[in-house]
C-alpha cells in the first residue's frame, strides 16, 4: 500500500554528491523482527531487575472476527536463576534476528560467533562484553511467556493461547586465534542459538516484519528503541497515522512503571520523541483529550517518502533509463527489465537510497529493496535532516545578509541627504553647525577630541553634524533623502 501523495515529505532534491561533511552512510542491516514480540514487551526497559519482580504482566482488548472485545493477556516470567531479560536482551534479540535473516530463516539454530554478535550489537570488544552477551542468552533462554488470545497465529488466522520461551538453547565456544585480526568469520562457527519452536513456526508462516537494524541501534535510548519497534510494526501497511492512549502505550506496550503518572509518562516519552523525530522518523506527535475519557490519545504522524510511487508503468524512455541504471549497479539486463516492468517508479526511489545503504552487494541489495519497498535507510534520514538545516542556515545567513547591505545602504543614503542639506546651508551656519558637532564629540569622547587630524575624529564629526541636520532641519532632510532614495530604484530599474 503507498502513502498518499498529500502527506509527502522531504521534498528535497535526492541526488546529492556527497562531501566530506556528509557522514558516511551505514552499511545496509535489514533484519527482521517476529510480530507477536512486537507487539508485546518481553524485557524490561531498565538495565537491571527491581528488587522482589519476577512477573511482568500486559494486557489489552482488540476486536476479533465475530466483532466481539478479545481480551488478551501476555505474562513475562524470569527464571529463578536468570530472572527478567533485560532492555540489553531486546538488542540482542534484534542482532540475532539479523542473523537468522541472513541465514534465511531455513532452521530453527543459527550459526553464530561471540566476536560478531557483539560487533552487531557495537558493544566494545572485551571481556565484559561477552559476559554480558552470555547473560543476556540465559535470560533470553530462560524467560517463559504465556500468552492468553495474545499470540498471533498467521497459519490459522487467529489469536491462540501458547506458552513458550524465546531460544530454547545456545552454545557459546571460543573462537579461533587469529579470526579478529584477519577480519574473516570462520567458515562454519560451532557456536550456535536455536530458536523457540513457537516463535520459528511463526517466522515460517511469514509472521515477521522488515526491522531497519541499522537505524534501530543508532537510536541512544531504551524507550526510543522499544517504540521504534511498536511504531514500526504500525505503520507497516502503510499507515500515515496511529493512534493509541496515552496510558496503554506506556503501560501495556512499553513496559513503564504502572506507578507512572500522565505527566511522567510524557516526561520519558518527550526524550524518545525528539530522537525519533530527529532521525526522521516520526513527522509529528501530538496529544488529543477526548469526551468521557481522562486518558489522552496520542497521535503519531509517520514520515512519508518523498517521491510518489506511480501505479502507471513509466514511459518507454523513463523505462529504459531505469534499466541501465539498475544495470550499472550489477542487476542482470534481464532482470533490471523484469523490475522495472513490474515495480515501475519504485526501482528509481530505491536507486537514489541505494548510495546510502552502503551494500557490500548493491544489485542484490537493490533487487530485494525494489521488492519489498524498503523504507529509507537511517543514514538517508540523517542527511537529508543534516542537508535541510545547512540549507536553512544558508537561507538565514542570506537573509541577515541582506537585511545589512539594506540596514547599509539606507544609512548611506541618510548620510548623504544629510550631507547635501548642509551644504545647501550658509556658510555661517554651517561653521556653527560644525563647531557644535565638535563640541559633542568633545564631550562623547575627549580622547578622541585630543586627535583632531584622525579619521576617527573626523567621521564622528560628520555624525553629529548629520543628527543635527535631521533634528534641525527635517523637511529639507527628507526632501534630499527623498530624491535620493527614488535615483537609486529608478538606477536599480534600468539595470
Amino acid at each position: 500500500m503507498n502513502p498518499p501523495d498529500d502527506d509527502l515529505q522531504f521534498d528535497l532534491d535526492l541526488c546529492l554528491d556527497q562531501d566530506e561533511d556528509t557522514p558516511a552512510p551505514a552499511l545496509a542491516r535489514v533484519g527482521r523482527d517476529e510480530m507477536n514480540l512486537a507487539e508485546f514487551p518481553f524485557a524490561l526497559l531498565a538495565d537491571r531487575v527491581p528488587a522482589g519482580m519476577s512477573t511482568v504482566r500486559f494486557e489489552d482488548e482488540v476486536e476479533g472476527k465475530d466483532g466481539k472485545l478479545v481480551t488478551r493477556v501476555w505474562t513475562v516470567t524470569g527464571s529463578e536463576s536468570f530472572g527478567l531479560p533485560l532492555a540489553s536482551d531486546e538488542q540482542v534479540y534484534v542482532a540475532l534476528m539479523e542473523v537468522s535473516k541472513e541465514q534465511g530463516f531455513g532452521q530453527r539454530s543459527i550459526f553464530v560467533t561471540r566476536y560478531d554478535l557483539i560487533k552487531r550489537l557495537g558493544w566494545p570488544d572485551k571481556g565484559d562484553s561477552y559476559r554480558r552477551l552470555r547473560a543476556a542468552l540465559d535470560r533470553l533462554l530462560g524467560v517463559t511467556i504465556k500468552a492468553e488470545k495474545a499470540f498471533w497465529d498467521k497459519t490459522k488466522q487467529r489469536y491462540v493461547d501458547v506458552g513458550f520461551h524465546i531460544i530454547d538453547e545456545y552454545a557459546l565456544y571460543d573462537e579461533t586465534p587469529g579470526r579478529k585480526s584477519a577480519g574473516k568469520q570462520e567458515a562454519l562457527p560451532l557456536s550456535f542459538v536455536t530458536w523457540n519452536q513457537v516463535i520459528f513456526r511463526s517466522m515460517q508462516a511469514g509472521n515477521i516484519k522488515q526491522l531497519d537494524t541499522a537505524f534501530f541501534f543508532s537510536l541512544r535510548h531504551n524507550v526510543s528503541r522499544r517504540l521504534f519497534r511498536y511504531l514500526d510494526k504500525k505503520r507497516y501497511d502503510g499507515k500515515p497515522n496511529y493512534r493509541i492512549r496515552l496510558k496503554k502505550l506506556a503501560f501495556e506496550k512499553l513496559g513503564m512503571s504502572r506507578s507512572y503518572y500522565p505527566s511522567q509518562i510524557k516526561r520519558e516519552l518527550e526524550r524518545a520523541h525528539e530522537e525519533l523525530g530527529s532521525l526522521g522518523f516520526l513527522a509529528d506527535v501530538r496529544y488529543e483529550k477526548t469526551a468521557g475519557n481522562p486518558d489522552e490519545m496520542v497521535v503519531y504522524s509517520f514520515t512519508r517518502r518523498k517521491h510518489r510511487v506511480t501505479s502507471e508503468p513509466p514511459s518507454p524512455d523513463h523505462a529504459r533509463e531505469l534499466a541501465e541504471m539498475l544495470a550499472e549497479v550489477g542487476v542482470t539486463p534481464s532482470v533490471a527489465r523484469k523490475l522495472v516492468e513490474q515495480f515501475g517508479d519504485e526501482a528509481r526511489i530505491q536507486l537514489q537510497y541505494l548510495p546510502y545503504r552502503g551494500a557490500q552487494d548493491p544489485a542484490a541489495v537493490i533487487v530485494e529493496a525494489i521488492k519489498g519497498s524498503w523504507e529509507p535507510p537511517a543514514s538517508y534520514l540523517r542527511a537529508r535532516r543534516d542537508q535541510a538545516q545547512r540549507e536553512a542556515t544558508d537561507r538565514r545567513l542570506a537573509e541577515m545578509n541582506l537585511a545589512r547591505e539594506a540596514e547599509q545602504t539606507r544609512a548611506e543614503h541618510a548620510q548623504r541627504a544629510a550631507a547635501r542639506t548642509f551644504d545647501s546651508l550658509p556658510i555661517g551656519v554651517q561653521r556653527e553647525i560644525t563647531e557644535r558637532a565638535t563640541a559633542r564629540v568633545g564631550e562623547i569622547s575627549p580622547p578622541l577630541a585630543q586627535r583632531p587630524e584622525s579619521r576617527a575624529f573626523g567621521a564622528m564629526v560628520q555624525q553629529q553634524i548629520a543628527e543635527i541636520i535631521r533634528d534641525e532641519y527635517p523637511e529639507e532632510y527628507r526632501r534630499e533623502l527623498t530624491r535620493i532614495e527614488s535615483a537609486a530604484m529608478d538606477l536599480n530599474d534600468d539595470l
